[in-house]
């Protein structure tokens, strides 16, 4: 069984960037990964807009979230 697929136009990663790649993975899912490992913004979460996520991912986190305008939740700070 693979472990990993190129991800789609809408997919995300857990920083709310376009997703590069798709980690299969049984604890989590189907799991957006962008290539970058910076953790995201300096700017609250984008999927619940709480304080960013250090350690874990957000319980909000969806692989194909509501995309407005080109950001997810009205959160600007996220970028391409």
């Amino acid at each position: 069984m693979p472990t990993q697929r190129p991800a789609q136009p809408g997919e995300v990663c857990t920083c709310g960037r376009q997703a590069l790649v798709v980690f299969l993975t049984e604890q989590w899912g189907p799991t957006g990964w962008c290539g970058i490992s910076d953790g995201g913004a300096k700017g609250p979460c984008v999927f619940c807009n709480g304080p960013a996520h250090d350690t874990e991912r957000c319980h909000r986190y969806q692989l194909r979230p509501l995309i407005t305008n080109g950001a997810i939740l009205n959160a600007p700070h996220i970028g391409p």
